[in-house]
């Protein structure tokens, strides 16, 4: 009996380790299985991403105009373009002045058509200024400088090709403002200043307005960016051309582009110069009467007509 005992102990044990054995393996596999149905863990930059596409999921439905491509956090570079408010005043005698920082785009009403003078100026030097006038999200005419050491400063007319604007698209690095003007406005300043040409004035227009010049009162003008020049005279005027001499900062490293209109002509035409007026040298141009000469420069210069 003591044998037949001792087989089946041996049998008993081994078939319990056997159905161990096998519980072991079944809730191993199950292990397994729910390991790798599960997410890894995130590290720092990934979490970092995740939270950014909620932001952006977020703020989708806010703005509907707006596509923002998402790149993992650690290759990524943040630009935040902000749009800055603008201020607009307006006078009795019709003209409106826009102001702001940075830049803006600025949409323009009914009212544009009454305006015919755009004199622009950024506030301080080393700055940028660049604006353009939009139809239909077309540029049709543009102005102002990248950088200049000066604040940058000018005048336009606004023409036909004008007329149609609806935006004006300012790019730049710090404060500014544009003067819009009707008709006549800039005559009729110094008129009601109680300022008027003396015979042998000419008619310089720059971001200051309206000046007369070429009198024994007021043989010169000084100034800062882009000018116009009426070469007109108020009678009586010494017969002849007239030579208009501009002397540019000496620290000026920019050569202006000169435009002439002459009289039956609609358009500004390049003049090709030979000397370039940087340096100190200075920079010769002869009108005839009634023509129209526009000097582009971000530069101070001064200006001395000369005529006969």
């Amino acid at each position: 009996m003591a044998p037949n005992r001792s087989r089946l102990l041996v049998l008993t044990v081994a078939l319990l380790l056997g159905i161990a054995a096998l519980i072991q393996v079944v809730s191993g596999s199950s292990n397994n299985e729910t390991t790798s149905a599960a997410s890894p863990p995130l590290d720092e930059g990934e979490v970092e991403t995740a939270a950014a596409i909620s932001s952006a999921n977020s703020l989708a439905g806010d703005t509907s105009s707006t596509t923002s491509t998402l790149v993992p956090a650690s290759l990524s570079t943040t630009t935040t373009s902000v749009q800055h408010s603008v201020s607009i005043a307006t006078s009795d005698e019709g003209a409106m002045t826009i102001s702001g920082h940075g830049d803006n785009v600025v949409t323009v009403g009914d009212d544009w058509l009454n305006f015919r003078t755009a004199i622009y100026r950024s506030k301080t030097p080393d700055s940028e200024l660049i604006i353009e006038l939009r139809e239909d999200q077309i540029t049709v005419a543009s102005f102002g400088h990248s950088n200049s050491s000066w604040p940058i400063q000018g005048i336009r007319w606004l023409d036909d090709i004008t007329q149609g604007v609806r935006e004006i698209a300012v790019t730049a690095s710090g404060g500014w403002e544009i003067d819009l003007l009707p008709d006549a406005f800039l005559w009729n300043q110094q008129i009601n200043a109680g300022n008027t040409p003396h015979p042998e004035d000419l008619f310089l227009f720059s971001s200051q307005g309206l000046r007369f010049v070429g009198s024994q009162e007021t043989p010169s003008a000084e100034g800062i960016g882009d000018l116009m020049i009426y070469n007109a005279c108020e009678a009586p005027c010494k017969e002849g051309r007239t030579t208009w001499i501009f002397e540019l900062d000496p620290v000026c490293s920019d050569a202006p582009a000169v435009f002439i209109r002459e009289i039956g002509n609609p358009f500004f035409e390049r003049m090709s110069l030979a000397k370039s007026g940087l340096g100190g040298e200075p920079l010769e141009v002869s009108l005839d009467k009634n023509d129209w000469l526009q000097v582009l420069t971000p530069c101070g210069w001064s200006a001395n007509p000369t005529t006969g």
